[in-house]
Order: structure tokens, then C-alpha cells, then sequence
């Protein structure tokens, strides 16, 4: 990936030239474990690249996912019924209050 970016534009005598310079400068025993050093850090830091990047991912699927359950909710609370509730369903009617006037549903007879 970044290192796609380096070896396309460096050639292979480059490398060579490249190679020789940190022999001369490192030394024969030193250069094996300075690579080794460099490939444990790059290790440690692909790791840490690789577990931020899923912790990114993860929100942003829980972001998403929380998106789409409240849409799913305003859609139904938004929505419309197919028929309207008849007149005193909903808030009851007379007919529905128990122990009526009467049982057989006449007027209760005026006092004088």
C-alpha cells in the first residue's frame, strides 16, 4: 500500500545503491537486528493502524445501524392508518360505560 507508492518509483539499482550505503554505514553485524528492529515497529504499527481502522468501522456501523432504526421509527409514527377509528372507539362511548342508568336502557323516571 505506502510501500506500493516507494518501489514503483525507485528502481532496482537505486535499491542496490541504497543497500550498500547501510552496509557501509551500519556494518555487516549490526544490519540484521536494525532490520529486525524496523520490522518489529512496523509490525506493532500495522497492528495499531489495523485495530483503529476496525474501531472506525465499528462506529460507523453502529451509527448506521441507529440511523436506520430511528427512520424505521419516525416512518411509523408518521404513518397513516388505512380507515380512521369510528366516532367514540377510540374515546369510548356511552354505550361502553358500565352500570348504565338502567339495565334495560330506558330514562330513569323524573321526581316531582
Amino acid at each position: 500500500m505506502t510501500f506500493a507508492i516507494i518501489f514503483d518509483s525507485v528502481g532496482a539499482g537505486e535499491w542496490l545503491v541504497l543497500l550498500a550505503v547501510l552496509l557501509v554505514v551500519m556494518g555487516p553485524k549490526r544490519l540484521p537486528s536494525t532490520a529486525r528492529t524496523i520490522g518489529s515497529y512496523y509490525s506493532k504499527f500495522r497492528r495499531a493502524a489495523d485495530s483503529f481502522k476496525r474501531q472506525l468501522m465499528d462506529m460507523d456501523y453502529e451509527m448506521e445501524r441507529e440511523i436506520e432504526k430511528a427512520r424505521r421509527e419516525a416512518e411509523a409514527a408518521m404513518s397513516i392508518p388505512d380507515e380512521p377509528p369510528e366516532f367514540g372507539e377510540e374515546l369510548g362511548g356511552a354505550d361502553d360505560e358500565p352500570g348504565g342508568d338502567d339495565a334495560n336502557g330506558d330514562e330513569p323516571a323524573k321526581e316531582s
